[in-house]
């Protein structure tokens, strides 16, 4: 085991000079030392899927992480293709041991098609096939891809969907895929003709998407309850001129099938709004609105009603800048929702947003009414008051909702009542033994509290208050360092409180934190004793974990100039 591991190290020493043009040495080693665990893990007699498919993810983290750096150049592109080979080698001896699992070989054909791997991919492909091909429809719809998009065999691409519509005659995947096939190769072929000057025969089957409607009427035959299967269809047909009357037929099909179901007439209303013809954006609006209209008259659901307000909102989104006729729209659609009682708290808020401020409190009032106690709604209501300087109804449904109010709402409670009475009770329902806000608030508040004691009460409130919050881990660093710099602005530095406060932030979060020790150190250069740095360095070295004590070793020797500056003043 030990000899073959040894052996990959070996050859991962190539990959070296190409890691270290990418990434800082510590980053390196940390990667090596994380190959080599995972090495030794595939060497074990009895091999989890796991040891395999976590050791991709690793790989695949390195190539995204080289993607997101933005080179092209040839040292990148060189250490894509050797992660990605390593990749490669792992699938292929994962699936030797895991060849009954279809997932692995989905997940192993979707790489290859993300790195281009044309040729292996074909290959990959009919051995997962002959294992799987009777059990899973997508790597049939796999093969149809690539063989008519990447290898632009037309009559591969028809063998393979007609073998997996054999095995698989429910596939609504395989059905769409096949449909959208033949449509484009229509496509295709008539675009050819038209640049060869030809005239267009409207009855030749290879042109006029014939083969597409016979995979149709196959799914009318073979899929009966997926109507997103039928909608998928129509919106693909409708995108060539050829296949006009096809998307009639399937529009007739869908209003028997599925003439109950809210996913059809969204679709059927909101195509109204892509049709490519020269109408007026009005017109189009009119149409759709018109088609929402019929559909609630068919069905008066709240899914439905729920689709119809989702697409007035969004064609109003700009009401604020154009035609008053969106205006009026919005307005005149949200009041007969909100009589017939088919607003949500959701739909409220997007009205106020997308409305003139002159109307929130009418809307607000209206949203009262039908939802007296939703969050969302009461949390507009405190905004909207403290924005209207009614701060004390909006301090009172404060106090009775802080319970239930969101960390945004007790942030701004706080920025605006800082300075006056009511903030002494607020910090109290934050920091006090009966707190009611959650640790993210108090993280967030944290550094304003000190603050606040140290100028409205005293120094020792504001250490009182670091030494509770900091054992119970319920702020970060910055308490620490806030609290530091409050001490080093007195005019009598006490030396030994500064560290027992770093004392306290190290033991929660020396582990992870670098930056607290550095700034541990850089205090005992300024105020403390510069003789106690060494002693702060190996502690830090002992306490911090591997990966963040070979950072802070790096980091401290680019500052060691810096450091000796500051012990010489």
């Amino acid at each position: 085991m030990a000899e073959f591991v040894q052996r990959r190290k070996e050859e991962m020493i190539v990959e070296v000079p190409v890691l270290n043009s990418h990434f800082k040495k510590s980053a390196v080693k940390n990667i090596l030392n994380q190959r080599e665990k995972f090495e030794y893990r595939l060497m074990r007699r009895n091999k989890q899927k796991s040891d395999f498919t976590l050791y991709i993810t690793f790989l695949k983290s390195i190539i995204k992480r080289v993607k997101k750096m933005g080179s092209t150049s040839t040292e990148s592109l060189k250490l894509i293709n050797q992660h990605n080979n390593r990749i490669i080698d792992l699938y292929r001896t994962a699936l030797k041991y895991f060849k009954d699992d279809v997932s692995l070989w989905k997940e192993y054909i979707k790489f290859l098609m993300k790195c281009d791997k044309v040729a292996l991919l074909r290959t990959v492909i009919n051995s997962a096939l002959l294992l799987h091909g009777h059990i899973s429809d997508s790597l049939y719809v796999f093969a149809v891809k690539q063989e008519f998009e990447d290898l632009k065999n037309i009559q591969k691409a028809r063998e393979m969907y007609t073998d997996g519509l054999n095995a698989h005659k429910t596939s609504s995947k395989l059905h769409f895929e096949a449909f959208k096939c033949e449509l484009s190769y229509s496509e295709i072929l008539t675009q050819k003709v038209l640049k060869s000057g030809k005239e267009l025969n409207p009855n030749d089957p290879a042109l006029n998407g014939s083969v597409a409607k016979v995979i149709y009427e196959s799914a009318t035959e073979n899929v009966k309850n997926d109507p997103d299967l039928y909608f998928k269809m129509y919106q693909e047909a409708i995108q060539y001129n050829f296949s006009l009357g096809l998307s009639e037929e399937i529009k007739k099909f869908m209003l028997t099938a599925f003439s109950k179901d809210p996913n059809y007439w969204d679709t059927l209303a909101t195509n109204e709004l892509l049709s490519k013809s020269n109408n007026t954006e009005k017109y189009k609006i009119t149409k759709c609105l018109d088609r929402y209209n019929t559909a609630l008259t068919v069905l008066d659901t709240d899914e439905m009603w729920d689709k119809y307000l989702t697409t007035i909102l969004k064609v109003t989104s700009d009401t604020q800048k154009t035609e008053i006729y969106k205006r009026n729209l919005l307005r005149q659609s949200m009041f007969n929702a909100h009589k017939k009682n088919k607003l949500k708290p959701k739909h409220y808020i997007q009205w106020m947003n997308k409305s003139k401020s002159s109307m929130t409190n009418e809307i607000l009032r209206l949203a009262n009414e039908i939802y007296p106690n939703d969050i969302s709604i009461i949390e507009i209501n405190i905004k909207n008051k403290l924005n209207t300087s009614d701060e004390l109804k909006a301090y009172d449904l404060f106090i009775h909702n802080a319970n239930k109010v969101s960390p945004s709402i007790w942030l701004t409670v706080v920025d605006y009542f800082l300075n006056k009475p009511q903030i002494n009770e607020i910090f109290n329902m934050i920091f006090g033994d009966k707190a009611v806000c959650s640790d993210e608030v108090k993280q967030k508040l944290g550094n304003e509290y000190l603050l606040w004691l140290s100028r409205n009460k005293s120094l020792d409130d504001a250490r009182n208050a670091y030494y509770k919050l900091i054992t119970n881990s319920s702020c970060g660093t910055n308490l620490c360092k806030t609290l530091v710099t409050l001490e080093t602005e007195q005019q009598k530095i006490d030396v030994s409180k500064i560290r027992q406060h770093f004392t306290l932030a190290c033991m929660q979060f020396g582990k992870t934190d670098i930056d607290l020790w550095m700034e541990r150190i850089y205090f005992e250069l300024q105020y403390g004793s510069p003789k106690l740095v060494s002693n702060t360095y190996h502690q830090a070295l002992t306490t911090l974990n591997n990966e963040e004590a070979d950072q802070f070793v790096e980091q401290y020797a680019s500052k060691a100039s810096t450091f000796n500056k500051i012990s010489k003043i």
